[in-house]
């Protein structure tokens, strides 16, 4: 009779054992569990190759041409230059874009001795289109040339400089080509009272210059009713990877000119520039308008925890709230059945004696 009841017990337990297990792994999500994770199959550099070879330059000098390779537009593109034979030599590399605008990127002399073996020039397009590519290189001696073009299709120019929160909230965004003198202007519809931050930078590369005052700019913004204010006068833009910015808070809504005019010392340079929306300035109370009534339910607060102190309230998933339901559950009926054990055995004994 005990064995009987020993067996029903371990059953009994077992069974409630099952359920429990059961109810948990029932409140996990059916994600996860022995699928494939099909994301996993996209998750592949964007990152692509041009042009990726070692090249042959005979002495004394020498010429290497690639034409028709489309760019996109607003996209940085790298050009690897690495000598791989120890020769000195000269080398200039020249970007032909769609409308024949010449771009005079990289002209340098490379000295081995000195660890000058390799360079990247950056070069940030305007437009897209059909490029040519022309490397010239003047040496004494024959030498090999590694030459590398390459492209990650979501490195935008000025992207990356950029902060995420600006990035979404973004009013304009803009790659231009600019020449000697050459001025650009954008009317944009701006908010009042609330900062904005303007950004600019340079995204091509100029060969054969130094950094001081290769790109100048002038910066002005009008506001709607004619008002002109003067950000920058002839300032050094800078070299590719770096930008400038400064914030600038509306008085007035409106319709706001954003003039932009640069000065280079080359035929052709490209800049990028971005407006987005920083944070509101103040509550726009001037003074003309009557303050807004602190108690406009006459003394009835429609809501009266709001002017309570908030406290703070601990949030349980289900999930625990299930698992913790039914272990406690199960682990009472597991007592509640060994309990009823005891007693009938107890009982038994008694009648035996």
């Amino acid at each position: 009779m005990a064995i009987n009841l020993r067996k029903k017990s371990i059953v009994i337990a077992a069974f409630t054992f099952c359920l429990l297990v059961f109810g948990i792994l029932s409140t996990y999500p059916r994600t996860g569990l022995g699928e494939v994770s099909q994301t996993a199959i996209f998750n592949m550099s964007s990152e692509e190759n041009l042009v990726d070879k070692v090249f042959t330059f005979l002495a004394p000098n020498d010429t290497l041409r690639f034409d028709d390779f489309y760019l996109f537009e607003k996209v940085n593109y790298y050009m690897l230059l690495e000598i791989v034979t120890p020769h000195d030599c000269e080398i200039n590399l020249t970007i032909v874009d769609p409308v024949l605008d010449v771009y005079e990127v990289f002209k340098t002399e490379v000295n081995i001795s000195q660890d000058d073996d390799w360079f990247e020039i950056p070069f940030g397009t305007a437009i897209d289109g059909n490029y040519s590519f022309i490397i010239s290189v003047e040496c004494e001696l024959n030498l090999n040339l590694h030459l590398k073009i390459s492209i990650d299709s979501d490195d935008k120019c000025l992207y990356d400089m950029i902060a995420p929160t600006f990035l979404e909230r973004l009013q304009l965004y803009q790659v231009n080509k600019f020449a000697n003198g050459t001025v650009v202007e954008h009317n944009i519809d701006l908010k009042t009272d609330v900062s904005y931050r303007f950004f600019l930078g340079r995204v091509s590369a100029i060969g054969g210059l130094s950094i001081l005052n290769e790109v100048t700019v002038e910066y002005d913004v009008t506001d709607p009713e004619g008002i002109e204010f003067t950000i920058y006068q002839n300032k050094t833009v800078g070299s590719v990877g770096t930008m400038k910015y400064f914030d600038f808070g509306t008085a007035v809504e409106g319709i706001y000119s954003v003039k932009i005019r640069i000065y280079c010392q080359v035929d052709i340079v490209n800049i990028a520039y971005a407006i987005a929306e920083d944070y509101s300035i103040s509550t726009i109370n001037n003074g003309t308008l009557p303050d807004p009534d602190p108690n406009p339910n006459n003394g009835t607060d429609p809501n009266p925890s709001a002017n309570e102190t908030t406290r703070g309230y601990f949030y349980v998933p289900i999930e625990w709230t299930l698992t913790f339901g039914l272990s406690a559950g199960g682990l009472v009926a597991i007592l509640i059945v060994f309990g009823a054990v005891r007693r009938k055995k107890d009982s038994v004994s008694l009648r035996t004696n």
